[in-house]
């Protein structure tokens, strides 16, 4: 079993999985949109929604719950159990896949006549319906690999899958254009359903090498006596707070798409103001704020089983110390982060999207590059524990005080569209603080306060050596956009150097991650 390998490489691994994936995920929809121009891109985006809820409410906590029993069951010795889950898993999710993909296909003309108001949704929603079916599928794989902390099945799998999805997405749009707009966006929406065939290809070919593999090493199977009903509860059981936690964000992203320009119109601003602005937060600031995000999510994916395997051997100085590292590898991506938007805001902006005034609500928001991190590892680390009903509640918490403030706040006129901002830094920062303190309850994790200070000095070092970087460079007559690259890079440099110096970052931290 490889769960002895680092878990922060399982981490990295990911890392650069997620971003390939979310690199091609940005590319294509610039020659999509081209082709189908915003009518079309609205049918598009008509059936996403739809099929990414469901998606969510069906499968966001499989991998989550099957690794946690995974790892537990292997930590213990009992390795013929976690096959029998990886077995139930897939029986119940193919079941269950089966039955959602049909009720979707079932309901596809209700949802674009009644919910949609658009009759030429339900080719999309149609064309999209199989891809729950496969996700499904790949949900119980992913966990599977996850439990034993091997991370490149899923890492290969989530791009291979994103790379036939965004070329199948392009191709049948092409070729179905001609037919007419609403089969054009039915061939783009069943790009998902390529992606998934070949993302649990892939997989399964995985799986039967890591079977043949196990069995070349002549594994004996050991079972614990627990039966397949039980070892099945015990999976929903997990996976249902998950999966209920996987869609509160969503659902607040849509209060906030209503809340937020209202507000704004309800302190004079006009209809096209409001929206702009929102755009400015929703659709530029928020996107930067998504991209540490990709590595601090594989790092608290990576966690899940690290913690759980802790757990299981009642370990705990090295559930101590896994906790403590995610959080150290969190905190060293994210810190300098939420410093660099919050400084370079506005020339960020201008930069990116020729729109310097997206830097306003950017700001404050930068900030929540910190709290979001605290929270997804925090979180991570309560469902590794077996509690993920914890953090689904403290999750729900932090939505409602998310939209509370963001009512209350973006009707200050002082802050208008920053209040928004403020609002979701502040609710995530009680839901993070919130997790942390039911952790250190629940495993007696004592926080390294003084490596995070010491981090945080490090960070407000180089924000000022950035500052002082890019006033120079501007005031030496050098161009807004490339003084702003030259003084990310240089402050790239100082937050090593000075991590290096201070032994924060070390190079057998650094080979760890690697794998040499």
């Amino acid at each position: 079993m490889e769960n002895k390998k680092n878990f922060l490489r399982g981490a990295l691994v990911l890392s650069i999985a997620g971003a390939i994936s979310k690199l091609l995920g940005a590319i294509y929809r610039i020659p999509l949109a081209r082709l189908l121009g915003g009518e079309g891109m609205g049918l598009y985006q008509m059936a996403y929604p739809i099929y990414t809820t469901i998606l969510a409410l069906a499968t966001a906590g499989v991998p989550v719950a099957i690794s946690v029993l995974v790892s537990r069951k292997e930590t213990e010795g009992y390795s013929g159990d976690s096959r029998k889950i990886f077995r139930v898993s897939l029986l119940i999710l193919f079941i269950f896949g089966i039955i959602l993909t049909l009720l979707v296909m079932q309901s596809a003309h209700f949802i674009a006549n009644n919910v949609l108001e658009e009759p030429r949704a339900y080719y999309p929603i149609l064309a999209v319906a199989p891809a729950i079916f496969f996700a499904g599928l790949m949900s119980v794989f992913r966990g599977y690999f996850q439990g034993h902390q091997t991370m490149i099945p899923t890492a290969v799998s989530q791009v291979l899958e994103q790379l036939f999805r965004v070329t199948a997405v392009l191709i049948l749009a092409f070729l179905l254009f001609p037919r007419g707009l609403e089969y054009s966006a039915a061939g783009a929406t069943f790009g998902a359903v390529v992606g998934g065939i070949v993302g649990l290809i892939v997989l399964g070919i995985y799986y039967l090498s890591f079977r043949s593999k196990s069995k070349t090493q002549g594994r004996v199977l050991q079972y614990s006596g627990d039966s397949s009903m039980k070892l099945a509860r015990e999976m929903i059981t997990l996976a249902i707070p998950v999966s209920f936690g996987a869609v509160v964000l969503p659902l607040v992203q849509m209060l906030d798409a209503v809340i937020v320009p209202g507000r704004l119109m309800a302190i004079s601003y006009t209809t096209s103001q409001a929206t702009a602005l929102y755009g400015q937060l929703a659709g530029m600031a928020a996107v930067l704020i998504g991209l540490p995000t990709i590595f601090t999510i594989s790092i608290a994916t990576s966690l899940v089983p690290a913690v759980s395997e802790a757990l299981a051997v009642k370990e705990s100085r090295l559930l101590n110390s896994r906790i403590n590292n995610a959080f150290r590898a969190g905190m060293l991506i994210s810190f300098p982060c939420a410093a660099g938007l919050y400084i370079l805001a506005f020339p960020i902006c201008d930069l990116l999207y020729a729109t310097p005034e997206a830097g306003l609500p950017l700001e404050p928001l930068a900030f929540s590059c910190i709290v979001l991190a605290a929270f997804q590892l925090s979180s991570a680390g309560l469902q590794g524990i077996g509690h993920p009903e914890i953090a689904m509640r403290n999750l729900i918490i932090t939505g409602i005080i998310k939209v509370i403030l963001n009512y209350t706040l973006t009707s200050v006129p002082t802050l208008n569209i920053q209040g928004a901002a403020i609002g979701t830094v502040t609710a995530f920062l009680i839901g993070s603080m919130l997790n942390m303190i039911y952790l250190q309850k629940l495993t007696g994790v004592v926080y390294e306060g003084k490596r995070m200070v010491k981090i945080a000095l490090v960070t407000v070092v180089m924000t000022l050596g950035v500052k002082f970087i890019f006033q120079g460079l501007v005031g030496a007559d050098i161009h807004s956009h490339i003084a702003t690259l030259l003084a990310i890079t240089a402050g790239m440099g100082i937050y090593g150097i000075l991590l290096l110096m201070l032994k924060e970052l070390d190079w057998d931290m650094v080979k760890r991650l690697i794998g040499r």
